[in-house]
């Protein structure tokens, strides 16, 4: 197994290190068709979609307030042309990106976002549910909903911890292709110092089925870390962590994040 440099292609796809993996398959006694997982570099983008959503939803519930405010957190919930609407009363929020535009880091948007809420979020045990209509994401079609819980502020690392929970979502890519998707995830989210702005500590679990009968879980050896940095070029990048990939017949893949920057060689 070997690491090697995470860079930014293009604003619409999340870049990946090179990998070098070890697969362990069964033996058998006669030939029979090669099982196939999804990839790694599919899982990697989906997980960076599901970063985008809940910072998206972060920063939508911070609109608007003079307080109980995390700062400084990248406006994502903004694009031009966008309409937000805010009901405290049905403690509601609705974002109509329309028939779409471009946010000023690059992301597509299309459709529109439903958010609703317990509470302020930076107040421990307040929910927030996240729902799309006709939603679409750099091109990708997202249907169905996303939990967000806030667990607790750590005060001497200064981080919130978040559980975020995905049950039966479906994620159609340009290409056509459908993604089920189950994921149980904590993360730790360190607010902004006087050097370094915010960064996420992703813990958790998944599973991953496509159109194809293609199937993969994995699970985070090693926390996967997102810094604002390379977030606020673009979409959600893993910089540092690992995880373990595991398809049929026993095949398993191990995936490390090492990178050095956020932006791709000349």
């Amino acid at each position: 197994m070997g690491t090697s440099n995470l860079r930014l292609v293009s604003w619409f796809v999340v870049a990946f290190p090179l990998l070098v993996f070890s697969c362990m398959e069964p033996e058998m006694e006669d030939p029979a068709p090669k099982m196939e997982m999804i990839s790694s570099e599919e899982v990697a983008h989906t997980m960076g979609l599901m970063e985008e959503v809940d910072l998206m939803a972060l920063s939508a519930l911070q609109q608007d307030l003079t307080q109980q405010k995390i700062s400084p957190l990248v406006d994502v919930s903004y694009c031009p042309g966008s309409i937000f609407q805010r009901d405290e009363k049905n403690k509601r929020i609705k974002i109509d990106f329309g028939d779409g535009c471009v946010s000023s880091r690059g992301i597509e948007k299309k459709g529109i976002v439903i958010i609703d809420y317990t509470d302020e979020f930076l107040i421990k045990g307040s929910k927030v549910t996240i729902a799309f209509e006709d939603f679409y994401l750099n091109g990708h079609q997202l249907k169905g909903s996303r939990s967000l819980e806030n667990l607790g502020f750590e005060v001497n690392s200064r981080s919130l911890r978040i559980s975020s929970v995905t049950n039966d979502f479906k994620m159609t890519s340009r290409t056509g292709k459908t993604f089920n998707l189950n994921l149980d995830y904590i993360k730790n989210l360190h607010l902004s110092t006087d050097k370094n702005g915010f960064r996420i500590y992703l813990e958790g679990y998944g599973n991953l089925s496509s159109s194809d009968d293609q199937k993969t879980s994995f699970e985070i050896i090693h926390p996967v870390v997102y810094l604002q940095e390379c977030m606020n070029s673009g979409l959600s990048i893993p910089s540092k962590g690992s995880m373990q990939l595991k398809g049929e017949k026993e095949l398993q893949v191990l995936i490390t994040f090492d990178s050095e920057g956020c932006t791709p060689d000349p």
